[in-house]
């Protein structure tokens, strides 16, 4: 007759403590999850805070391109720009064939950041692009400067704003209108800071393969759950008057942004009805959820520069290039290296 095993009470106490700990511990998450969860998702149930009617104006636009609902942002076009390229933007020719515009956002006083863009990314060969750099302007300086470099490269759209950190999300919106005035339905859109490194040829082969022009979608580093900034000594402080909600929508960091002229349009339009926050990126974040554009995570627009340059062939976007010579040195690896194809999966993105 065989014996029956020992049964070690000991080790059965411990394993119950240990399942009792990873119980909880789940638990833990899970409860933490569901209040993030709830918290989150109460911005989006109460939209009609930052844009007021805002079911009235979607059912409007989905079914007639555009509302009769009072616009709660009043923008003058016409007293808007001090400098004004959109004659010359194609060079007088037809801009059918234009394949990807850069709007570079550019501090007025930069002209060493644009002409070395003009060398680099901005004025590559083997795809139609063409650069806007988009400035405000400051007081007291003479703004012949200014005047002399549009009439040089044509590719100035000079603000009539004060160029300032708090004025940067009017510079957004300003682009924004300014673009959907012009005639090129078929081109991309990349949105980007003027201290970025772009690869230019990624940026575009992302564009073909992850968006069409009939899409509604914008393209970056998407963000979630980031939540407002409530001490007064930030540079992006919000006041709780201000922006009542513990988080932001979802949104696409505001110095790299992708996407197509349609949704440029749509963006236009949806400016002129929400409260405008000073936070440039989460605005237009509060934009594209309220009127269903598409937000996709793309891995390649870097939060943050990378230590070393190896990384360098697969990015479409670094910050960290405020000194010209880090962004023609840097460059120059990128114009050896762009035959090279991106993976599938950083080429043809999945929401």
């Amino acid at each position: 007759m065989k014996r029956m095993p020992k049964i070690s009470f000991r080790r059965c106490g411990r394993n119950k403590t240990i399942f009792i700990l990873l119980m909880c511990g789940y638990c833990s998450v899970q409860i933490a999850y569901l209040q993030y969860y709830y918290t989150y998702i109460d911005v989006y149930m109460n939209l009609d805070f930052l844009i007021p009617n805002l079911e009235v104006i979607t059912d409007n636009i989905q079914e007639t391109g555009t509302t009769k609902v009072e616009p709660l942002n009043i923008f003058r076009k016409e007293d808007a720009y001090r400098i004004d390229p959109s004659e010359k933007i194609c060079d007088n020719s037809n801009c059918d064939n234009l394949k990807l515009l850069l709007v570079v956002k550019s501090y007025v006083l930069n002209f060493g950041q644009r002409n070395a863009i003009r060398k680099t990314w901005g004025g590559i060969d083997g795809i139609r692009t063409k650069v806007i750099f988009i400035t405000g302007y400051i007081d007291g300086v003479n703004p012949s400067f200014i005047e002399i470099e549009s009439k040089l490269y044509k590719d100035i759209l000079q603000l009539n704003i004060e160029d300032t950190y708090e004025n940067l999300v009017y510079k957004t919106i300003y682009s924004l209108l300014w673009l959907s005035d012009l005639d090129i339905p078929n081109t991309f859109v990349h949105f980007v800071d003027d201290d970025r490194l772009v690869n230019t040829f990624n940026v575009y082969n992302v564009a073909i393969n992850s968006m069409t022009s009939d899409d509604l979608v914008i393209i970056g580093y998407k963000l979630d759950f980031s939540k407002p900034q409530r001490g007064i000594n930030s540079k992006v402080y919000i006041s709780p008057n201000e922006y009542p909600f513990s988080y932001f929508p979802s949104y696409i960091i505001g110095g790299t942004i992708l996407t197509n002229m349609k949704t440029v349009k749509l963006l236009a339009l949806g400016v002129a009805y929400a409260k405008i926050i000073q936070i440039e990126d989460s605005f237009i974040g509060i934009i594209a959820t309220a009127f269903n554009i598409e937000m996709k995570h793309h891995p390649g627009f870097l939060p943050y520069k990378q230590k070393t340059p190896n990384h360098l062939p697969e990015i479409l976007s670094s910050p960290g290039y405020e000194l010209t010579y880090a962004l023609l040195r840097d460059w120059k690896i990128i114009e050896k290296s762009h035959t090279q194809l991106l993976p599938a999966s950083l080429l043809r993105l999945h929401q």
